[in-house]
C-alpha cells in the first residue's frame, strides 16, 4: 500500500512538472513608438530643456487656484480615481486564486419525541476543507494578467480624465476672462454710442444736422444695447460653464483676470517617443494591448487540462468525540480534467482574441498618429496665431490713433457724425479680433500643453 501511495505521488509530481515545461510562450508587446518614423526622433527646434508647468508659460495666480481645485472637485476625476480603487480590489481578488482556500463548518442534528425535546441533538459534526489550484498551465495567470493590465487601463485613463479636466478648466478660465474682455467693450462702444446720439439730438434740436443723422445714431445705440445684452449674457454662460468644471454648482460671482496676457513661451516639446511613453492616452491604449495580449494567451490556455488538489478533515459523531483527534477522518484528493470536444468552441474563442488583438494593435498604432499630428498641428496654429497677434496689436493701435483724431475733427464740427462711427466700428471689430485672437492663443497653449501631457 505505502509502495503504490509512492508512485502515486511520484507520477503526480512528474506530471505537474512536464505540463510546467510545456506552457505556451508569453506574447510581447510592441516598443512604445517603434513604428515612428526615424525623422521623429530628431530633436525639434522649438524644444527647451525641461517640461514647463502651466503656471510658467501662463503666470495667473487665479487660474492655478482653479485648476487645483478641479483636480480635488471635479465629478469626472473623482469618478475616475474611484475606477482605480475598483480595478485595485480585482487584482487582488484575481491573485487571491493562487493561494488556497479553507473553509470550516459545523452541524448539529438529532431527532426525539415532542415529550423528550430536553435534549434534541444526538450528533454534532465538526469539518474543515481546503482546495487549491496550483495552475500549472498558468490559467490563473492570464487572468491575473489582465486584471493587472486592467489596472493600468484605469489608472492611465485617470490621469488621462485629470489632464482633459485640467485642460478644459483651463479653456473655460480664457473663454470667461474673453468674455468678461468683450463685455467691457461693449460697455465702451455702448458709452460712446450714447453719447454720440446725445450729440446728435442736441444738434438735431438745433438745427446743425439733419435728421437722418440722428436717426442713425439713434440705430446704432439700440444696436450697439443689444449687442451689450447678448454679450453680458455670454459673459455669465462662461462662468457658469467654468464653474461647473470646478465641481460647483453653476454660480456666476467667479474671480477672473482683468486682462489677456500672451505666454513667455510654448510648451517644451522632447522627443516624440518620449512624449509618447508619457502621454495617459498612449498608456492606457497599451494597456489595454497588454490586457487583449493575456485574454489571446488564456484563451489558447483552453485547450490544456486543469488540475485541483483538495483535501477535508471533519468529524461526524458525539459531542465528546469532537474533541478526540483519533475520531476524525481525512481525506485528500485530486482532479485533472481536460477537454475532449467542444465543437470549435475553444478555436472560436482563440480565433475571437486574435481579432480583439488585432484591432487593438491598429488603434495603437492608429493613437501613435494622431498624438504626433495633435502635437504639430497644436505647435502650427500657436506659432501661427502669435504672428496674427502681432499684426492685430498694431492694427489696434492705428485704429484707436485714427478714432481719436476723427473725435476731435467731429467736436469742432470738421466732420460728420457718419465718418466718427464708421471709424468707431472699424476699432471695435479690430479690438474684438484682438482679444478673441488672444484667447485663441492662449487656449491652443494649453491644448500643446495637454498635447505633451503636461498637465499630468
Amino acid at each position: 500500500m505505502k509502495l503504490s501511495r509512492f508512485v502515486l505521488v511520484s507520477v503526480a509530481v512528474g506530471a505537474l512538472s512536464a505540463c510546467a515545461s510545456l506552457s505556451p510562450p508569453q506574447t510581447t508587446l510592441p516598443a512604445t513608438g517603434a513604428d515612428v518614423p526615424s525623422a521623429w526622433l530628431l530633436d525639434l527646434p522649438s524644444d527647451t530643456a525641461g517640461t514647463r508647468g502651466w503656471a510658467s508659460l501662463y503666470d495667473d495666480p487665479i487660474l492655478s487656484g482653479y485648476l487645483d481645485v478641479a483636480a480635488a472637485q471635479n465629478f469626472d476625476v473623482k469618478t475616475a480615481q474611484t475606477r482605480v480603487i475598483g480595478a485595485e480590489a480585482e487584482l487582488r481578488r484575481a491573485a487571491a486564486r493562487l493561494k488556497p482556500r479553507f473553509d470550516a463548518s459545523a452541524s448539529m442534528s438529532g431527532g426525539a419525541l415532542f415529550s423528550d425535546i430536553e435534549n434534541p441533538f444526538d450528533s454534532y459534526g465538526l469539518n474543515v476543507s481546503g482546495r487549491w489550484d496550483p495552475d500549472v498551465f498558468g490559467q490563473t495567470r492570464t487572468i491575473i494578467d489582465s486584471s493587472r493590465a486592467n489596472l493600468r487601463v484605469q489608472e492611465a485613463l485617470s490621469a488621462d480624465t485629470k489632464q482633459a479636466v485640467l485642460a478644459a478648466t483651463g479653456r473655460a478660465y480664457i473663454r470667461a476672462v474673453e468674455a468678461s474682455l468683450q463685455v467691457g467693450l461693449a460697455k465702451t462702444n455702448l458709452e460712446f454710442l450714447t453719447e454720440s446720439r446725445r450729440i446728435s439730438e442736441a444738434r438735431y434740436r438745433l438745427g446743425d444736422t439733419a435728421k437722418g443723422d440722428f436717426s442713425f445714431a439713434e440705430a446704432n445705440y439700440q444696436s450697439a444695447l443689444a449687442s451689450y445684452e447678448s454679450t453680458l449674457q455670454s459673459a455669465r454662460a462662461a462662468r457658469r460653464a467654468l464653474s461647473i468644471l470646478l465641481g460647483d454648482y453653476p454660480v456666476e460671482d467667479l474671480a477672473l483676470a482683468t486682462e489677456l496676457n500672451t505666454p513667455r513661451a510654448l510648451p517644451a516639446r522632447d522627443l516624440p517617443a518620449t512624449l509618447l511613453e508619457r502621454r495617459p492616452d498612449i498608456i492606457a491604449a497599451r494597456a489595454q494591448l497588454a490586457g487583449r495580449v493575456a485574454s489571446l494567451q488564456g484563451a489558447k490556455l483552453a485547450k490544456w487540462p486543469s488540475l485541483d488538489l483538495s483535501g477535508s478533515l471533519s468529524s461526524g459523531s458525539a459531542f465528546k468525540d469532537l474533541f478526540d483527534p483519533g475520531d476524525y477522518i481525512a481525506r485528500l484528493g485530486a482532479g485533472l480534467s481536460q477537454v475532449l470536444f467542444d465543437g470549435g468552441a475553444i478555436e472560436a474563442g482563440i480565433d475571437s482574441a486574435k481579432a480583439n488583438l488585432d484591432i487593438s494593435l491598429l488603434s495603437y498604432e492608429q493613437r501613435l498618429r494622431r498624438a504626433m499630428a495633435e502635437i504639430t498641428d497644436a505647435y502650427d496654429r500657436a506659432e501661427t496665431l502669435k504672428r496674427t497677434l502681432v499684426n492685430l496689436e498694431a492694427s489696434s493701435e492705428a485704429a484707436n490713433e485714427a478714432l481719436r483724431l476723427e473725435s476731435i475733427q467731429f467736436d469742432l464740427g470738421e466732420s460728420s457724425l457718419l465718418d466718427v462711427l464708421q471709424v468707431q466700428t472699424r476699432v471695435n471689430s479690430i479690438d474684438a479680433s484682438l482679444i478673441r485672437t488672444k484667447a485663441a492663443l492662449l487656449e491652443t497653449v494649453i491644448t500643446a500643453n495637454e498635447a505633451v501631457a503636461g498637465f499630468t
